[in-house]
């Protein structure tokens, strides 16, 4: 008994609100100025990610340019990818001499 009195209340709710907003024509000029600032908001997001892709991209390309020039005249500060350290009993022993000489002041 309770659902058919939720299914009826629930039905001429929607059917009160679905067709009297539809014929309110103050409601229509809200859906209409909302929808208009919504595809305004839309377009702005839009440009402004393309700017600032187009400055991150100019300023990427700068920066390749620039440490081009540096490493052609002698001073490389670009090392390259890292070296990954050994495996295995060889590279314990290795990493553990390395920390043990930095702990008494010989090492790096």
């Amino acid at each position: 008994m309770n659902q058919f009195v939720q299914r009826v209340a629930n039905y001429i709710a929607n059917e009160i609100l679905v067709k009297g907003l539809a014929n309110s024509k103050t409601f229509q000029k809200f859906a209409v100025r909302t929808d208009h600032h919504l595809r305004k908001v839309k377009e702005g997001g839009k440009d402004s990610i393309n700017a600032q892709l187009d400055e991150l991209h100019k300023a990427a390309q700068e920066a390749v340019y620039t440490s081009k020039a540096n490493t052609s005249s002698g001073s490389s500060t670009l090392k390259g990818p890292p070296i990954p350290p050994k495996t295995g009993f060889s590279g314990f022993v290795e990493a553990f001499g390395n920390e043990v000489k930095k702990d008494i002041g010989m090492g790096k």
